[in-house]
């Protein structure tokens, strides 16, 4: 097999200490690209590939949803990659059972080679694939995983009970010291703010009222404040004050000098998803750092929002296919669903930013789930006619792959008798020494030139391949058999519904998946978006 293109898969977990020093990427990334790329080009079969990289910094290998693996499975089903170098098999992943079905079946099923370096693995070597040896470490690696993980758990939660301050990111109105990481000091900027929403809270205004307050002062939101900083959070996305957001603040102990952990926790190892943490189960530990509000002002706060704080009870969840999918189209945030009977939608943003011009009607749930069944049906019946044009069009264009797959053989075998000949000119000259240094070299540049038109010559019939879309879209897969839907469930919308949009005229804007998957009748017939 001739390979054209080589994946290398890096990854490091979050456990790694060196992703908490402000590297744009961990020096084990760094090693781990070094290590591959020479193995690669010392390989005399993969030296004149070329290397694609995919990269998962800060992820653990018990999942693989990742990121930078989605991208590689996607490249390797594609075709666009003949082969996987990783460092090592726990590189690609700890899930013993996933791992192997993935080395032993998958990627021989797509006629990709993968190459484990140091663990000495070459799925070229039919003994390699289905060894004893490569099962057990693909299993003490499993193991190992779930160990260390409880390691490091353990290790945190000691640090964690001594007060040290293990959290990745300073909370709002705090900066890590510049001398200690662990260590908490007030920010200069946003201190003095969160002193006011304590008092405001002390003095009787709601979580409503201060939020309305600050926006209304253009006081930078959490967010803004710790963008382009090291406290930076992923979860931090709000452009304006929200009562929550107020609240929020209230409630936490670390503005009175308290370090508390273990607020949100993982229910399984290698899930990355976090679930709020039994209050009993909180560390917190007093007088770690220097605080923001004396413990009276943050007493009569708690006071003022009903007293001390207690965890709600677990609400069951009911079947809303709508949630967090319906979007306001000014602010941009979700619409949470209100009333009980008959339950509607409507924007509370104006609330807390008066000139947020958000739609302050109701939109009635069954409203909602009426124009979206409805999208969902025209596009089962563009699926259907999607589907009968396919078959068209595949009829039209079996000539066409036909010649282009034997213009890709041609290339093929060319490049084949090209390295046969590189061989043979090697052998002439070292072993028979028939020829000159300088004529061997003018030769070897030759035919290496030629390869080089051969690669490209097979490149550019695999592009217009491709480009001869020959099978079912996901379009038509996920849409024919929707005609006549009654009912949007929550598996449904899950898969088909993006966000449901509502506008302050009223309308309903409903963004459907899938549909950039039309290659013909269905793409001119149906926008983006309904």
């Amino acid at each position: 097999m001739i390979i054209h293109t080589v994946a290398i898969y890096l990854r490091l977990s979050l456990e790694d200490d060196d992703l908490f020093h402000g590297k744009l990427e961990s020096e084990s990334i760094t090693n781990q690209r070094d290590l591959l790329t020479a193995y690669i080009r010392n390989s005399p079969d993969l030296a004149h590939a070329k290397i694609e990289e995919f990269t998962d910094d800060g992820y653990s290998g018990k999942n693989f949803d990742r990121p930078g693996v989605r991208a590689l499975l996607e490249a390797a089903q594609s075709g666009n990659i003949q082969c996987i170098v990783v460092k090592d098999l726990s590189r690609f992943g700890r899930d013993y059972i996933t791992v192997g079905n993935y080395v032993s079946r998958v990627f021989p099923f797509l006629g990709i080679r993968f190459i484990a370096v140091n663990d000495h693995f070459d799925s070229s070597r039919r003994g390699d694939i289905d060894s004893i040896d490569t099962s057990f470490k693909a299993l003490i690696y499993d193991l190992y995983s779930r160990d260390l993980s409880r390691k490091v758990r353990s290790a945190k939660k000691i640090l964690a009970e001594k007060g040290v301050y293990i959290n990745p990111v300073a909370p709002y109105g705090y900066q890590r010291a510049s001398d200690d990481k662990h260590l908490l000091v007030p920010d200069p900027a946003t201190a003095g703010v969160v002193r006011r929403i304590f008092s405001l809270i002390a003095d009787g205004y709601t979580t409503e009222m201060v939020a309305r307050l600050l926006n209304a002062e253009g006081v930078p939101t959490p967010s803004k404040a710790k963008a382009g900083t090291s406290s930076a959070h992923g979860n931090w996305h709000d452009n304006h004050w929200r009562p929550q957001t107020v609240y929020a603040i209230i409630r936490d102990r670390q503005y009175i000098g308290s370090t508390v952990f273990g607020k949100r926790v993982r229910q399984q190892i290698g899930v990355r998803r976090q679930v709020t943490a039994p209050l009993e189960d909180w560390i917190v530990v007093d007088d770690r750092h220097e605080a923001i509000v004396s413990k009276e002002l943050f007493r009569r706060a708690q006071e003022s929002l009903g007293g001390a704080y207690r965890q709600a009870a677990k609400r069951v969840k009911r079947d809303n296919p709508l949630r967090k999918k319906v979007i306001c189209g000014v602010c941009g945030y979700a619409i949470v669903r209100r009333g009980t009977s008959n339950r509607y939608y409507r924007c509370s943003t104006p609330r807390t930013v008066p000139d947020m011009d958000c739609f302050q009607g109701k939109i009635y749930e069954a409203d909602i789930m009426e124009v979206v069944v409805d999208a969902i049906r025209v596009c089962g019946k563009l699926a259907v006619e999607e589907k009968r044009l396919c078959a068209v069009e595949r009829e039209k264009r079996e000539m066409q792959l036909h010649t282009l797959q034997q213009e890709i053989r041609s290339f093929q075998t060319l490049q084949q008798q090209i390295t046969e000949e590189s061989r043979i000119l090697y052998e002439a000259y070292a072993m028979e020494g028939s020829m000159s240094r300088s004529e061997y070299a003018d030769k070897k540049a030759a035919l290496l030139e030629r390869r080089e038109k051969a690669y490209e010559g097979e490149a550019a019939a695999k592009q217009r391949l491709e480009s001869l879309w020959t099978g079912e879209s996901k379009f038509v897969e996920k849409y024919e058999g929707l005609t006549d839907l009654d009912k949007l469930t929550a598996e449904l919308s899950a898969d088909l519904l993006r966000s449901v949009k509502i506008w302050p005229d009223g309308r309903i804007h409903v963004e459907l998946n899938y549909l950039d998957e039309i290659p013909y009748v269905a793409a001119r017939k149906l926008p983006a978006a309904i």
